[in-house]
């Protein structure tokens, strides 16, 4: 994705280079309105990237909160991006500036038509309506692309166009500055645009009312657009323009050849896969939110930012190693048995992506064209932004059984960093000395015991002093040798030391980014990968049971022999809260409902009669547990009467209500939340009242499992309590050996007698107590003040 932004203190740089610049000479003899371009590109810009986000987060709650719907949104959006770089290539090649104005003009005034109407037919200019809902069943890719494209489809198109339009004007009209600042001025406006949604945006305006702002911000970019507008087209003829351009920008290059092409199309997709893969990482991790497509995104604009701000910025004998240095970093932190903090993993996986955007959007900048053929410059990148998120959000969860695009990812940088390099004979693949190359040898022997223990005993087994000494040596070498060149005005180049301790390097970390994705495959006997995850069937010998394992985290494991094969396990056993209050319920049948299905565990306590429905959204977790022979048999060998409900359990329970068809649940167990990746739009204020409403009565219990590592959803669950007058207690058993799992339960109820029977009143204590109480919603949902800093 293209996008564009920049720091506040780039911003009024660029505005004032822009600003006194010589005003091109206009037939009746005013200057041009370069402060109009300069406002119409910036608000273009930040009302992409504002709207972007809004309507991620919308469409986030109707998918289960999966990671894979930021970069289903990010595919969609990159193809508009490319659908209006082509656009404005098309009418900067066949059409005169005048009629350029003019059909843009029009397009835009169509697309305020359609805002007015939507806005008057539904509760927004922007978005589906508040009664939109995606079909049970529905393919989410194809069903978040129609959302998308009808929800922003015209006016995003044609604000995606403006920026390389309005700089293609520039170029013509406008005697002096170069359109590739109004680049950076533009990707500054998707900075702001991004920054500003979740800090001030989300916390204080409803989404109606951020649709609303939104269209207003839209009129105020067509009032910019039409005095930029009027400017171009009145500006001299190109002809008589080119008589006072400086010689820069009446320079014609020769054609751009298709390699040329290709490289930028290569280095785009390359960031665009590493930016993608990243946040999939991280969301995976954590939570799908705003917040963290922010970072993640703010980190790749601002390479563009600095690369095409000035060409001093970016610097190959800086940014080169800095990215071997990162990526060294992430193989550290991420190889098995590691058990390093999810702060710090997000630190080392944020600094290999904006090292590696920085190599690619800088060798991008290094070789952009003049800026008459900025469009084609700008519809290539536009391109590989789009071949990376298709990559990422339809090749990747097809073709791989594991988040293999990122070590892919990674690996494609480097082999970018590689091809740039050994392409130019000036640099340092071609003209680096002896020093350099016993640098990255001494860097080899410091990583290569790291990488190579887990999969080489010989390595394990040697004494790390060992490697650190003799990297020491080799950097002392490196040092020595640097001064003797220093010393002499003529140090010949050692290309051949270079390329071999290149090589050794890169062997290294291309290792250490395929252990980890290995070392996942050990004793899996059977594995899935569809648009909410990865799910994999894990042999554990010699304790003799499989296990589910979701991404990072077991969601629960079943014994193999017959003794063993109906013991509540893990999450669930004898101690845990939904336990208790399902073994101990005083009436029988009872009906329980059951949000995430897992290996179906809590089956095993049901008693004849006794009905336990699951709602679960991920189809593969269900036909785990099904068919003739099924890998978990929990379902199948429960007395009781099993129900099985695919889909989003919030939109199911909604759809229930609606209907009339209410559930009268006696327990209801919200089991969504031990991924590391939680689905908040089931702990909002909103969904509780769903919930509320598919409850028995007063005396029933909703149980919430809330055991997280990254993640603290106790102030969550106080607020909730405090909302809906719940009396609650905390079951929190430490069990922690044998079969069962240390786990933490939230158990809530309007009737405090249901929470003080004894059996629940001897395992449980009170709460909240002293917990902050925090309040989620649909329209915002404070993750900063639940995530778990430290270990």
């Amino acid at each position: 994705m293209s996008g564009t932004v920049e720091t506040p203190t780039v911003a009024r740089q660029n505005l004032a280079i822009l600003v006194p610049s010589a005003p091109a000479v206009e037939p009746n003899g005013s200057g041009a309105r370069p402060l109009a371009f300069a406002m119409a590109i910036f608000l273009s810009a930040f009302l992409l990237f504002q709207v972007q986000l809004l309507l991620a987060k919308e469409v986030l709650r109707f998918f289960g909160g999966a990671a894979a719907v930021w970069t289903v949104c990010v595919l969609v959006f990159q193809l508009l991006f490319l659908a209006a770089y082509g656009y404005s290539h098309g009418l900067a090649t066949w059409l005169p500036l005048r009629t350029q104005v003019i059909v843009h003009g029009v397009l835009l005034g169509a697309s305020v038509v359609l805002l007015a109407v939507l806005g008057h037919i539904r509760s927004t200019p922007i978005g589906p309506g508040a009664g939109w809902r995606p079909q049970p069943g529905a393919n989410p890719t194809w069903t978040i692309t129609e959302f998308l494209i009808c929800a922003i489809g015209l006016p995003f198109f044609l604000l995606s166009a403006t920026s390389p339009l309005m700089q293609h004007w520039f170029a013509q009209t406008e005697s002096k500055g170069s359109p590739y600042r109004l680049y950076a001025l533009s990707n500054t406006g998707s900075l702001l645009g991004l920054l500003s949604y979740p800090f001030l945006v989300e916390p204080h305006l409803g989404q109606v009312v951020q649709g609303w702002a939104w269209a207003a911000g839209y009129g105020l970019f067509l009032v910019c657009y039409y005095f930029s507008a009027r400017s171009a087209a009145r500006a001299t003829t190109p002809a008589a323009l080119n008589q006072t351009c400086s010689p820069d920008l009446r320079r014609r290059e020769a054609p751009l050849g298709w390699r040329l092409r290709l490289l930028w199309i290569g280095l785009a997709a390359c960031a665009s896969v590493l930016l993608l893969a990243t946040t999939n990482l991280i969301c995976q991790s954590i939570a799908v939110s705003p917040f963290l497509w922010v970072l993640q995104l703010s980190l790749y604009l601002l390479s563009f930012i600095i690369c095409f701000e000035s060409d001093r910025w970016y610097r190959r004998e800086i940014f080169h190693p800095l990215f071997a240095v990162t990526v060294a970093l992430v193989i550290v932190v991420s190889l098995p048995n590691a058990a390093y903090s999810f702060m710090t993993q997000l630190a080392a996986y944020s600094a290999v992506l904006f090292a590696g955007c920085m190599v690619c959007h800088g060798e991008a900048a290094r070789t952009r064209p003049s800026p008459e053929s900025l469009t084609v410059f700008y519809f290539c990148i536009a391109t590989g932004g789009v071949v990376g998120g298709i990559v990422v959000s339809l090749i990747a969860p097809w073709m791989f059984p594991n988040y293999w695009e990122y070590p892919l990812g990674v690996l494609g940088c480097m082999a970018v960093l590689l091809y740039v390099s050994a392409r130019e004979r000036s640099s340092w693949w071609h003209t680096g000395q002896a020093s350099l190359a016993l640098l990255i040898l001494a860097g080899a022997v410091l990583l290569a015991p790291t990488i190579l223990a887990p999969v080489w005993r010989e390595a394990a087994r040697l004494p790390p002093a060992i490697g650190v000494c003799a990297a020491a040596v080799l950097t002392g070498a490196a040092v020595f040798r640097y001064a003797m060149e220093r010393r002499t005005s003529k140090t010949a180049s050692a290309p051949l030391l270079i390329r071999g301790a290149s090589r050794i390097a890169l062997a290294l970390l291309a290792a250490g980014l395929v252990i980890p994705q290995k070392a996942a495959l050990y004793h899996v006997i059977a594995t899935s990968r569809n648009f909410y995850g990865v799910l994999s069937v894990v042999s554990v010998e010699p304790e003799n049971y499989l296990a589910l394992r979701y991404g990072s985290t077991v969601h629960g494991f079943q014994y193999r022999d017959s003794q063993r094969a109906r013991l509540a396990t893990g999450y669930y056993g004898p101690g845990s809260g939904a336990n208790i209050v399902i073994r101990n319920w005083p009436e029988h049948p009872m009906r329980v409902g059951l949000v995430g299905m897992g290996v179906g565990t809590l089956a095993v306590l049901a008693e004849s009669g006794d009905v336990l429905r699951f709602y679960e959204i991920n189809p593969d977790v269900y036909k785990l547990s099904t068919g003739q022979h099924p890998y978990f048999t929990f379902l199948r060998d429960s007395p009781g009467r099993i129900e099985v409900i695919l889909g989003d359990a919030r939109l199911s329970l909604e759809r229930e209500a609606h209907s009339g068809d209410l559930q009268k649940f006696d327990v209801l167990v919200l089991d969504a939340f031990s991924s590391d990746a939680i689905p908040m739009h089931l702990l909002t204020r909103e969904a509780f009242s769903i919930y509320e409403e598919h409850l028995r009565g007063p005396a029933s219990v909703i149980a919430v499992h809330i055991s997280n590592q990254t993640v603290d959803l106790r102030p969550v669950l106080a607020g909730i309590g405090r909302e809906f007058g719940f009396h609650s207690v905390r079951v929190y058993p430490l069990l922690s050996s044998g079969p069962f799992s240390q786990s933490d339960w939230i158990l809530l109820s309007h009737d405090s007698v249901s929470l003080s029977r004894k059996e629940i009143a001897q395992h449980s204590e009170p709460f909240p107590g002293e917990t902050r109480r925090i309040s989620w919603t649909d329209d915002y949902c404070d993750l900063l003040h639940v995530i778990r800093y430290r270990d």
